[in-house]
C-alpha cells in the first residue's frame, strides 16, 4: 500500500471512531420523553458517513453492518418508529460493534466469530423491536439471490479473472448475475493480487474472488457461466459437502459466520504460533505468553494513538511565525555586516529582542499543537456510568464541565486508566442505592461530576460524587491492621484519605467483578505521579467525596527552580515548591538518632540534606545559615537543604530513562543556557529515598 493511501486509511479510522463516539454521546444524552429531531438526523448522518467512507476505502464488512443501523434509524427519523429505551440500548450495542469492526479492520482481521454471532442476534432484535424487516447480514459482498432449498448443496469456487479481461470487453458483472440466478451466492473479493498504485496498469485486470454457491443445479451449469473466461488454473470448482453429511469447520464458518475461504486457507496453511510452540517445548509458561501478547497489544494501541489532529488555524499561525523568523534572520545577517557601526549595533539589539519574542511564541505554538481537549477522555464516561448504573441497580447521572480545557496529549492517554478507576469507584463504592438515598433524604438519582479547569499554570481535574463519603473509622482500622500507621497515632483527615491510594488497600469486605482488590486506586496514584502531578482528597460523611488531580500543563516544558548543591546544579519542579527560606543551623533539631527536623509555623518538617542524599560534595566554608526549599508532594512536606538558589526559569525536559536508565529521585535532565546539563529532581522519589534511609538508620 502506498504511503498516501495508508494516510487516507488512517484518517478514515480516526474520523469513523470520532463519528461512533458522537453517536454514543448523542444516544446517551437523548431525552426519550421529548426526542429532538436534530439528534435523530445527527445519528443518521454519522451512520451514513461511516458506511460511505468504509465502502470507499475497501471495508465492506464495516459498510454492510453500518448500513443495517442506518436502515433502522431511517423510520425513526421519519417518525414512523418511536425511539424507545430498548431501541436505544440496541443502538448502543450497534455502536460498540462498529468500534469492534473498525478495530479489527485496521489490523486486517476478520470480525471474531463470537462478535459475528452477537451481530446476528442484534439484527434479529432490531426486527423484533418493531422495525421494518431487515435482511440478514450477508457476507462482505452479496450478489443477487435466488431461493435455494433448505440444506442445499452447491459449490466452492475460486475464480481469477484473466489479465486481459478489460481489453477483451468481458462483462464480469454479468457473470455474477448469471451465477446468482443459479442459487444463493456469496462472494469475497481477493484484493491481495492488486499491485501498488505506482505499478498498476489500468488496462490490466487483477481481480479475483472466492465464491460460495448454494444450488441444486449441476456443475455443468456452473461451467457454462465461466465458459468464456476459464483459462486452465484460473478457475477451480469444488462441490460442497453433500446434504446429510457432516460439513467441515471451514464450510460452517463460511456459511454461518461469513468467513472468507481465503482466510480459511491461510489459517490452515499456518504452523503453530511462536508462543504455542514454546509452551509445547516447555520453554515458557502459558501465562507468560499471555502477558507478552497483552503487552504487544498495548504497544499496538499506543502506536495507533500516536497521531494528533491539528486545527488548520494553528498550522496557519505557525506558518506566519516562520515567515517572521525568516525576516528576523535577514535583519541579523544585515546587522552582522554593519557590526562596527552604531546603526549596526542598534539593528543587532533590536533583531535579538525580536528573535527572543518569536522563539518564545514559536515554543508556545508548537506546544499548543500537542494540546488536545480533555473531552477526548471525558466522552467515554457517560456510557460507562450508564452501564454501571444498570448493572448495580443505581440511578446515577454524570455531569461534565470544562471539556474544552486543553491538556498535553501524553497526559490525555495516561489519564484514561486513573479516571476510569475513579469514576467506577464513585458509582460502585461512593453511591448509595435508591432506597438508601431516600432514607437519608437525598434524591433517588445520584450525581457524579467530572470537572476540568485551568488554574495558575496547572490543570485541575475533579471527580466528585454526592454519595456516602469515605468511612474514616473503617479506613483507620484497615490502616492499623496493615501497619500503615503506628498504633496510638492520630493522622489528619488528609493523611487518612490518601491511604486509599496505597497498593492493595481496600475497605470492601467482598470482592466483586468491578472492584475490591485495592489495585485501581494504586494505578491512579502511579499514573498521576508519573505525570508530575498530585492528588487531593476531600470527603464528608453522608455528603460525598471529591478527588482532585492537579497536573502540570505539559510534560515537555516545566517551570523550575534551579539550585546549587555542591558543584552541581539541579532543578526543582516549581509545582512542588511552596517557599524557600534561610534558618540558623541551630534551628534544625535532631530526633531519632540522626533525623533532622525544623519547626515552621507550629509544624515539624523533616529536613533532607541533598548533599548526602545525592552523594555530592558540599562547600566546607558554607555559611552557618541553612538555605531550605520547602516542597510538598501527595500531602507530605519536606525542607530540602541546598547551597544556593540560582533562579527560576522554564526548562525543556529530556528523558533520562530513554538515554540512560531510570534513577530514583531524578525525573529527567535539561540543558541550561550555558550548555551545562542539570538534573531535574523527582520530589516524591526523594521523599521515598529519605524515608527508606531513615528506616534503615532506625
Amino acid at each position: 500500500m502506498s504511503d498516501a493511501m495508508a494516510q487516507f486509511r488512517d484518517a478514515f479510522f480516526e474520523e469513523a471512531t470520532e463519528l461512533a463516539d458522537g453517536m454514543e454521546a448523542t444516544l446517551l444524552s437523548m431525552d426519550l420523553a421529548d426526542v429532538e429531531v436534530e439528534d435523530l438526523h445527527t445519528l443518521f448522518r454519522a451512520a451514513h458517513s461511516i458506511k460511505g467512507n468504509a465502502a470507499t476505502f475497501g471495508f465492506p464488512e464495516v459498510a454492510a453492518f453500518t448500513h443495517k443501523l442506518e436502515s433502522t434509524l431511517e423510520p425513526v427519523r421519519q417518525g414512523s418508529r418511536p425511539m424507545t429505551p430498548d431501541l436505544r440500548e440496541l443502538l448502543l450495542q450497534g455502536v460498540d460493534l462498529i468500534r469492534s469492526h473498525l478495530h479489527h479492520a485496521r489490523r486486517g482481521e476478520a470480525l471474531p466469530l463470537k462478535e459475528q454471532q452477537s451481530q446476528t442476534v442484534l439484527i434479529a432484535k432490531l426486527q423484533e423491536d418493531g422495525g421494518a424487516p431487515l435482511s440478514t447480514l450477508a457476507a462482505p459482498v452479496t450478489a443477487a439471490k435466488a431461493e435455494a432449498p433448505k440444506g442445499a448443496r452447491g459449490f466452492s469456487i475460486r475464480f481469477e479473472a484473466p489479465r486481459d479481461a478489460f481489453r477483451r470487453g468481458v462483462n464480469l458483472e454479468r457473470l455474477f448475475r448469471d451465477l446468482g440466478r443459479l442459487g444463493t451466492l456469496q462472494t469475497w473479493p481477493d484484493l491481495k493480487r492488486i499491485p501498488p498504485l505506482e505499478q498498476l496498469d489500468p488496462e490490466d485486470c487483477h481481480l479475483a474472488w472466492d465464491i460460495r454457491l448454494e444450488t441444486t443445479h449441476p456443475q455443468a451449469d456452473v461451467d457454462e457461466v465461466f465458459e468464456f473466461v476459464a483459462e486452465g488454473d484460473n478457475l477451480r470448482i469444488q462441490p460442497l459437502t453433500p446434504e446429510g453429511a457432516v460439513p467441515n469447520l471451514g464450510e460452517i464458518l463460511q456459511a454461518e459466520a461469513g468467513v472468507s475461504p481465503a482466510d480459511i486457507r491461510e489459517a490452515l496453511s499456518q504452523q503453530k504460533r511462536l508462543g504455542e510452540l514454546l509452551v509445547d517445548m516447555g520453554k515458557v509458561q502459558p501465562e507468560v505468553v499471555t502477558k507478552a501478547l497483552d503487552q504487544q497489544q498495548k504497544k499496538k494501541n499506543l502506536a495507533e494513538a500516536s497521531t494528533v489532529r491539528v486545527a488548520t488555524e494553528k498550522i496557519d499561525r505557525l506558518v506566519n511565525l516562520v515567515g517572521e523568523l525568516v525576516i528576523t534572520q535577514a535583519m541579523l545577517a544585515q546587522a552582522s555586516q554593519q557590526s562596527n557601526t552604531m546603526q549596526g549595533e542598534e539593528m543587532m539589539s533590536a533583531a535579538l529582542l525580536q528573535l527572543d519574542r518569536q522563539t518564545r511564541e514559536l515554543q508556545e505554538r508548537v506546544m499548543g499543537i500537542r494540546m488536545v481537549p480533555v473531552e477526548m477522555v471525558f466522552s467515554r464516561f457517560p456510557r460507562m456510568v450508564h452501564e454501571l448504573g444498570k448493572q448495580l441497580g443505581k440511578d446515577v447521572e454524570l455531569l461534565m464541565e470544562g471539556q474544552a480545557t486543553e491538556l498535553d496529549k501524553t497526559f490525555i492517554e495516561m489519564l484514561v486508566d486513573p479516571l476510569t478507576h475513579l469514576v467506577r469507584n464513585a458509582v460502585d463504592h461512593g453511591m448509595e442505592t435508591k432506597e438508601e438515598r431516600r432514607m437519608t433524604g437525598k434524591p433517588a438519582m445520584g450525581s457524579i461530576s467530572l470537572v476540568a479547569s485551568s488554574r495558575g499554570g496547572h490543570i485541575h481535574i475533579e471527580v466528585k460524587d454526592d454519595g456516602k463519603g469515605l468511612n474514616r473509622d473503617r479506613i483507620l482500622r484497615k490502616a492499623l491492621d496493615r501497619g500503615l500507621i503506628a498504633p496510638g497515632s492520630r493522622p489528619s483527615d488528609e493523611e487518612l484519605n490518601l491511604l486509599i491510594f496505597e497498593p492493595g488497600f481496600s475497605t470492601v469486605e467482598q470482592v466483586s467483578d468491578l472492584s475490591g482488590r485495592g489495585v485501581g486506586m494504586d494505578v491512579v496514584r502511579q499514573n498521576v505521579r508519573a505525570l508530575g502531578g498530585r492528588i487531593e482528597v476531600e470527603s464528608e460523611t453522608g455528603k460525598g467525596t471529591l478527588i482532585r488531580l492537579v497536573l502540570p500543563l505539559t510534560l515537555a516544558i516545566l517551570d523550575g527552580l534551579t539550585v546549587r548543591v555542591g558543584d552541581e546544579t539541579y532543578v526543582f519542579p516549581l509545582a512542588s515548591v511552596l517557599e524557600s527560606f534561610q534558618r540558623q543551623t541551630a534551628d534544625v533539631q535532631t530526633v531519632k538518632g540522626d533525623r533532622e527536623v525544623i519547626s515552621l509555623r507550629g509544624e515539624f518538617i523533616p529536613v533532607v540534606r541533598l548533599q548526602n542524599l545525592l552523594a555530592v560534595g558540599s562547600n566546607p566554608d558554607a555559611s552557618e545559615r541553612t538555605l531550605l526549599v520547602l516542597v510538598e508532594s501527595e500531602g507530605r512536606r519536606a525542607a530540602m537543604a541546598v547551597d544556593e538558589l540560582l533562579g527560576q526559569q522554564q526548562v525543556v525536559i529530556k528523558s533520562l530513562e530513554t538515554h540512560y536508565k531510570r534513577v530514583e529521585g531524578i525525573s529527567g535532565a535539561t540543558i541550561l543556557g550555558d550548555g551545562r546539563v542539570a538534573l531535574i529532581l523527582d520530589v516524591p522519589g526523594l521523599m521515598r529515598q529519605e524515608a527508606a534511609a531513615a528506616t534503615v538508620g532506625a
